[in-house]
């Protein structure tokens, strides 16, 4: 892993500046924060989930996410994990956008930082609920 460059804002700021995009639906922002070769991975069992490379891999995880659900992502705790990983923890909550079916998920995602730039982003999120939202079957086990 290259030394970051002093000018370089640090992984904690650059997981805070990606949650407070989010937060503002700023597509600018997040591109800006965004590798152009960032990695991602989210929980296979969602209907969105999977690998996503590239900035347009970025883009649509974004498109495939909200094309199923209208969520909010609230982040509980950041911890640091080394020098160019961060965690956070917390949870989404939202709707299924076909069906209206609520949901409230836990979320760990882990994020890696090179140089001031988001290059890795791992979703692991609780599938169950965010699906049943999707599928319209919350509380039908």
């Amino acid at each position: 892993m290259a030394e970051p460059t002093p000018s370089a804002p640090s992984p904690r700021h650059v997981a805070e500046s990606l949650y407070a995009a989010l937060l503002r639906s700023d597509r600018e922002a997040l591109v800006a924060i965004a590798s152009p070769d960032i990695r991602i991975h989210v929980t296979e069992d969602l209907a969105y989930g999977g690998d996503y490379s590239g900035l347009p891999g970025f883009a649509a995880l974004f498109k495939n996410t909200f094309d199923l659900i209208e969520s909010r992502v609230e982040i509980e705790r950041f911890f640091e994990a080394g020098s160019d990983t961060v965690v956070a923890v917390g949870r989404t909550r939202g709707t299924g956008r076909a069906t209206g079916t609520r949901f409230d998920a836990a979320i760990v995602h882990v994020l890696t930082v090179e140089d001031g730039l988001l290059v890795g982003f791992d979703a692991f999120v609780e599938d169950r609920p965010i699906t049943a939202a999707i599928q319209g079957t919350a509380g039908q086990d």
